[in-house]
């Protein structure tokens, strides 16, 4: 009988035929006993082995070779010809902050995949490499000039991972993953792609956007005008910011946000998500009449913009030309102030996907709305910002999300052999 220091390795038989291995659909054969996984096929093995906190130094299932090491564990994984598991557990585990929210939707962040919001008729999309992020981007928008941008904005020796404006893709498309029983407290994610941060997660996008929302409202358009009453979702767009800005320092406060991954307060959570869903309503609302693709064009009209923030923040700086940063980050400050100079840009281009009977000022307050929501989402979860995300990648190829090839327990032509942990066997 194996004691808890011990690990099982099991190891298909010599007995196992290969006729009988392909009649098995080339099952993967081992015991979990003394391993925490759930995982009943490779797919679902490759993501819960990130889960807890290890990283797959050598991923190949070209020739059928696996290591993942980290947080106090090793784990080794041989395919055909040889079918072998081994779980090598840290006798006494690393604290860690690992832990992730637990929904099945989370395991695609891992293959670089992003849930679409099914609510809103949005697909998942592919952004785990620089291929992805440019194929999803042209699938938005045909006529090449975001995806254009992106390359440019990738050069070698300035930004080679960044997605300016492109990010925006991940709040604003992404589902709700958190739970919507307000229980939990846990918000981290996985890193879907090579950047994530962007205008909606950063302290000077949420300052910027509260300003110039406020002077939107009092330009003299509205005011001037008894007959254009401000949007009504405008409104309350305004009324929930201020909300939570004045009931949550955390709301803007990036920094604090940030130290609080998986222990910000449930009360602030829940409002965050409640406001999300508020936000959500209106989409669908919007669906009802104008059916399910009004909101992937607004997203892609967005995106087809947003992407230009960067190059053209810094042009304005050096011409002096640049607006109040209220004590932030300068060159981001401008980023948010171009978001709102994009807006009419954003206007045209929904009018230019046939939107035209759809009157101007629901076009302006359908984008508020959108980048309200997406400051809801970013503060409902969290993942791992600035530099520390380009280095070694979490992520796997996304075509082996799928990867089914099974998990037995139970085959009769395999036997147990037990390893102490400190046998750590042959490398692979």
């Amino acid at each position: 009988m194996a004691t808890p220091e011990h690990l099982a390795l099991r190891t298909a038989s010599s007995k196992t035929t290969k006729s009988a291995v392909s009649a098995a659909s080339d099952m993967i054969t081992f015991s979990t006993e003394k391993a925490p996984f759930r995982a009943r096929n490779l797919g679902e093995l490759a993501a819960e082995v990130l889960r807890h906190g290890m990283t797959w130094t050598i991923f190949r299932p070209e020739v059928g070779v696996f290591l993942a090491e980290g947080n106090g564990h090793t784990v080794r994984l041989k395919l055909p010809p040889t079918y072998t598991f081994e779980y090598i557990p840290q006798i006494e585990p690393e604290v860690s902050d690992s832990l992730y929210i637990d929904s099945p939707l989370v395991d695609k962040l891992f293959f670089g995949i992003l849930p679409g919001d099914t609510q809103l008729n949005l697909p998942d999309y592919r952004i785990g490499t620089a291929a992805d992020v440019y194929h999803t981007m042209y699938s938005l928008d045909p006529t090449g000039s975001a995806t254009k941008k992106i390359r440019d904005n990738r050069h070698p020796s300035f930004a080679p991972k960044c997605l300016f404006g492109f990010s925006d893709i991940i709040p604003l498309a992404g589902a709700m993953l958190r739970s919507y029983d307000h229980a939990s407290t846990v918000t981290r994610l996985p890193i879907p792609a090579e950047y994530t941060t962007g205008l909606l997660t950063h302290q000077e996008g949420f300052v910027v956007f509260r300003h110039r929302l406020d002077e939107f409202i009092a330009s003299p358009q509205y005011t001037e005008s008894p007959a254009l009453p401000v949007p009504n979702m405008i409104e309350e767009v305004r009324f929930m910011y201020h909300g939570m800005m004045n009931d949550f320092p955390e709301w803007e406060d990036e920094v604090l946000a940030n130290k609080q991954i998986n222990n910000r307060s449930a009360k602030f959570l829940s409002r965050a998500l409640d406001h999300w869903v508020t936000c959500t309503k209106y989409f669908k609302r919007i669906h009802e009449t104008t059916g399910p693709i009004f909101y992937r064009d607004l997203m892609a009209s967005h995106l087809k913009n947003a992407v230009n923030w960067w190059h053209q923040a810094w042009n304005r700086m050096r011409a002096g030309k640049e607006r109040d940063n209220y004590g932030l980050r300068d060159y981001i400050a401008e980023g948010m102030h171009l978001y709102w100079d994009y807006l009419e840009l954003v206007v045209e281009e929904m009018e230019s996907k046939g939107w035209m009977e759809i009157p101007r000022e629901k076009l302006r307050e359908a984008w508020v709305v959108m980048i309200f929501r997406g400051f809801c989402w970013w503060r409902c979860h969290w993942m791992m910002e600035g530099d520390e995300m380009c280095k070694a990648p979490s992520r796997l190829p996304s075509e082996y999300y799928r990867d089914r090839r099974a998990i037995n327990d139970a085959d009769a032509d395999s036997e147990f052999v037990v390893i102490s942990t400190g046998e750590r066997g042959a490398d692979i």
